[in-house]
């Protein structure tokens, strides 16, 4: 549990004086607590990054300099041994909201001037003071949506800035008994074994199995949030099998719980190929896409009751010839005058 406090207070740190800085500080910031060797994966369109110059000129000064100031609002803060490679490495997670005021474009996206929520999921591997690899999953459709894009079709779920678990304890600060992390873990990793051996097929004699009744769903733009079983299989499950076919599990890059939260990311978890019909945006395609995925369990006594996921969704569209990027771009351009 000590080294686990301490992989906890570097990324506390890091988030500190990261989120302080100054756009093209950034990178002073990253090059201070990150290895030479540093593995950063993005969501589309930021993707892979190999060094801590790369990802401050890719992503962090271009966001600070549209959204200032950055105000960090953490819902879920957890640490753990990655179960997928024997524990031999320690991940810590963090989840929340990125808040900012709008007032400069950003990717295609121009200003609303007002207050923006960035959705993200992130998750550091600490080796000694220093961070070797992250992966920040962001929910940019979320944004885009926020900022008045009408290239995204009204969602089968609820989208709206996602709250932190209905306990109100998801940041663990405090060291947690492993206990009770391992059975968090055992647990989900029970549930996706046999969500993965039906070929992602969901009943309600499936999630009985494993999750409580009024579980809650906290999906990305393009599906939204859904409650209790009938909730989740007409908002997500039943749309989500109706447009995509299951083609395999690429596995988990990690897979950590402690104290009753736990979670893993894909990048990617999942490759599916359209049948049509998906978000309001796929026609049926013979072409395989890669979906990366991070899922976040909160656990109650021996079920889960909640779930927050990310999907690069502009990564699987695009692979699919969505650019939604370029479509936003296309729809929203000043009209000549």
């Amino acid at each position: 549990m000590s080294d686990l406090q301490h992989v906890k207070a570097v990324v506390l740190n890091f988030y500190r004086d990261l989120d302080s800085a100054a756009p093209e500080a950034a990178v002073d910031v990253l090059k201070r607590y990150t290895a030479s060797d540093f593995l950063w994966r993005g969501s589309y369109p930021f993707n892979e990054q190999n060094s801590a110059v790369a990802v401050a000129e890719k992503f962090w000064a271009p966001f600070k300099a549209a959204f200032s100031p950055i105000q960090r609002r953490q819902n879920i803060f957890f640490a753990g041994l990655n179960r997928v490679d024997g524990e031999d490495t320690a991940w810590v997670c963090s989840m929340g909201h990125l808040l900012g005021h709008f007032h400069e474009p950003w990717l295609t996206l121009e200003p609303n001037h007002k207050m923006n929520f960035l959705r993200y999921a992130e998750f550091h591997r600490v080796e000694g003071d220093r961070i070797a690899e992250s992966a920040l999953h962001l929910d940019i459709m979320n944004v885009m949506i926020q900022a008045g894009s009408r290239v995204i079709p009204e969602a089968t779920g609820v989208v709206t800035i996602t709250p932190g678990p209905q306990t109100q304890d998801g940041l663990l600060f405090d060291p947690h008994p492993p206990e009770e992390g391992k059975a968090t873990l055992d647990l989900i990793i029970r549930m996706i074994d046999r969500l993965v051996a039906t070929g992602v097929r969901t009943t309600v004699e499936d999630l009985r199995l494993d999750w409580h009744d009024d579980m809650l769903w906290w999906g990305p733009a393009g599906i939204g949030a859904s409650y209790t079983f009938e909730g989740y299989l007409k908002g997500h499950t039943r749309p989500f099998e109706a447009g995509l076919e299951f083609i395999k599990h690429n596995g988990h890059v990690t897979r950590i719980a402690e104290g009753h939260y736990g979670g893993f990311f894909g990048y990617p978890s999942l490759t599916m190929r359209s049948t049509g019909g998906y978000l309001g945006l796929l026609s049926a395609s013979d072409k395989p896409a890669e979906m990366r995925i991070v899922d976040l369990y909160r656990r109650d006594g021996d079920k889960l009751a909640e779930n927050w996921i990310f999907i690069d969704h502009l990564y699987f569209l695009k692979q699919l010839g969505v650019d939604l990027l370029e479509r936003h771009k296309r729809m929203h351009a000043p009209t000549p005058t």
